[in-house]
């Protein structure tokens, strides 16, 4: 749904006073011309996920745009829940709109789609604009594929686990810190009749199968060297990934999760929020937001995954990614809208805004006391990203779909086995590129 902007200053103003004159002997007053200088609207348009996202980005644009006098760019978004009854996912939406040739100015890209859209050119370079100074090492390396800048990420985030602290105080239990830890919580809750994790058939899947798999790559001091060994594909992507799909099994065999309502589970509807509310399960699995952690009516915390041996681990990434459509008619105006957006004061603001950790240089966070472990789990780095722009292959896409389909039945060294092919099928496809 367009929501406009006001629009501001009138065109071509024109006022013509005194043209009623009377006879020769009364002096006839000269027209006064009033000219409005204001520069014409440059209507640009930005296509999102939500209302609220689209919400927050006008309203951030309207703080810090035209700020000169010499612009007057106006900020009309469209956003995909309009078009909800059409049956089509936001990426079926953005790619017939980018293939249509009459696409948006700017749009938001997920992480597993940068390969794609790069083959496609549907990505524009923005390594050589300003903001790119201002935002942090970890949230510039995730923007980064194929040597551009292809988004500017508006916050960062990360997924840990969301327990209900009640629950597991009511049974003697603390927050887990390490693998042997979780399995006692997971056991000692499902002996009680309760099921431990509420997961939805998304990241709820994908999260601790990378965290368990990928947590020796990232962990490594032989990080960058396995990373080029899988990039090249020299070293299968199974030798890690066998271990997280193994562990998701081990859920499912052990009756710690149930399958069938994860697949049927869609995270955007928060269902599996509104199970965990309800007192159904002891964590979910969730993103750092303010709102993922508000509405709960027993004691939370947000923590890491406990998922190894010596510690915990999560997922962390640049988030709510803005990019730039090369074929914009009105690109002088898109990117001016990225620099004012990439202003320090603007990132820490909007994240602020949205509860989550501003991708600057500042990496600043909400102070949410619950959320003290987390927050420090990041801090320390080493953690695992959502998609690694190193590696010609993608990993949340495929780590998701093979995990639903260990859910429905299929085993943990088969769903590897495929990995393993996709994965040289998308280097041969993605691989090898020089940087343009």
């Amino acid at each position: 749904m367009k929501k406009v902007m006001t629009k501001r200053g009138l065109l071509g103003i024109l006022i013509i006073a005194g043209l009623l004159g009377t006879g020769c002997n009364t002096g006839q007053t000269v027209p006064e011309l009033y000219v409005d200088d204001t520069p014409r609207e440059m209507r640009v348009t930005a296509f999102t996920e939500n209302p609220e996202v689209s919400e927050a980005i006008e309203e951030r644009c309207k703080a810090v745009l035209n700020q000169d006098g010499r612009t007057n760019i106006t900020v009309y978004s469209d956003s995909a829940n309009y078009y909800a009854a059409d049956g089509l996912s936001y990426r079926e939406l953005l790619l017939k709109r980018l293939a249509s040739g009459n696409a948006d100015d700017l749009y938001m890209i997920h992480a597993e789609d940068v390969l794609e859209f790069d083959e496609k050119g549907y990505i524009y370079d923005m390594s050589a604009l300003n903001f790119t100074g201002n935002l942090s090492h970890d949230a510039l390396t995730q923007s980064t594929y194929n040597g551009k800048v292809f988004s500017i990420p508006l916050s960062y985030t990360g997924f840990g686990f969301i327990w209900n602290v009640d629950m597991l105080k009511q049974y003697g239990l603390e927050l887990p810190e390490n693998l042997e830890e979780f399995l006692n919580v997971c056991d000692t809750l499902k002996e009680n009749g309760i099921l431990p994790y509420g997961a939805n058939k998304d990241f709820a899947l994908t999260v601790p199968v990378m965290c368990v798999g990928l947590h020796d790559v990232y962990q490594s001091d032989n990080r960058d060297q396995t990373l080029e060994a899988l990039s090249n594909g020299t070293v299968a992507i199974s030798k890690y990934m066998e271990k997280g799909f193994d562990f998701l099994q081990m859920m499912i065999d052990k009756g710690y999760m149930n399958p069938e309502r994860a697949l049927e589970t869609l995270p955007k509807r928060e269902e599996e929020k509104s199970f965990f509310s309800s007192g159904n399960c002891a964590f979910i699995c969730a993103i750092y937001s303010g709102k993922a952690l508000e509405g709960y009516p027993f004691e939370i915390a947000m923590t890491p995954l406990p998922v190894l041996e010596h510690g915990s681990i999560c997922v962390v990434g640049a988030d709510q990614r803005m990019a730039v459509n090369p074929g914009s008619k009105h690109l002088d105006s898109a990117i001016a809208i990225v620099e004012a957006l990439g202003q320090t004061e603007t990132l820490d603001t909007f994240a602020k805004n949205q509860g989550r950790i501003s991708s600057s240089k500042n990496a600043t966070a909400p102070d949410i006391p619950q959320t003290d472990s987390f927050i420090a789990c990041i801090a320390e780095g080493r953690q695992i990203p959502n998609q690694d722009f190193s590696l010609n292959f993608n990993v949340w896409e495929n780590v998701r779909d093979l995990s639903q389909q260990l859910c429905m039945g299929r085993s943990a060294a088969e769903v590897s086995a495929e990995y393993d092919s996709i994965q040289m099928e998308e280097i041969s496809k993605y691989g090898g590129k020089e940087p343009s």
